[in-house]
């Protein structure tokens, strides 16, 4: 598979995790996905959580690679028991044991969407292309009364046209890359 869990010992990632939490230290966080909750809907998951066993929650960034190709950041909030432990319940559409979490002691969720924050790894300009749309994405999925959508998107035709050029430039990026 070409998503992986980064490791926070090689330098690129750890320059990667500068720039995203200054002062901050990338964790492996044990994946417990909470049974029956919805896929990435970690801001809904965590205060059930804390409402049912108590503890709190970590603002932070999920960190993943597609090998190659580039780094993502997404805004995550993860529970922490009440020993202190971290543990991220959000149920995801691949499987993995862990995830890289990077604290961010400077945010906080306030109902709205965050952008992810992309590094290439690539220098090939479909992967630079396929980030600069994903802004577009972003910002037209966010415009207006969008903003405050906060499970699932109510798409505009901009970002659908957006959409479908992505989901053209992937294949051709994979393509280039294995």
């Amino acid at each position: 598979m070409m998503l992986r869990i980064p490791n926070r010992r090689k330098e690129y990632v750890k320059s990667f995790c500068r720039k995203v939490s200054l002062g901050q230290q990338p964790e492996y966080v044990k994946h417990d996905p909470m049974y029956g909750a919805p896929l990435k809907e970690c801001f809904s998951i965590v205060p059930q959580k804390i409402s049912e066993r108590g503890g709190c929650q970590k603002f932070g960034w999920a960190i993943f690679e597609i090998r190659k190709i580039w780094l993502e950041a997404e805004f995550h909030v993860v529970w922490e028991n009440n020993d202190g432990t971290l543990i991220d319940l959000t149920p995801r559409e691949v499987s993995v044991e862990r995830i890289l979490f990077l604290p961010d002691p400077t945010r906080t969720y306030e109902g709205k969407q965050v952008n992810s924050i992309f590094q290439p790894i690539s220098k090939k300009p479909s992967v630079h292309k396929f980030i600069a749309l994903s802004k577009d994405y972003y910002r037209a999925v966010n415009e207006g009364d969008l903003a405050d959508v906060q499970s699932g998107y109510i798409e505009c035709p901009e970002a659908i046209e957006i959409r479908k050029e992505m989901d053209g430039l992937f294949p051709q990026i994979i393509q280039e890359h294995y």
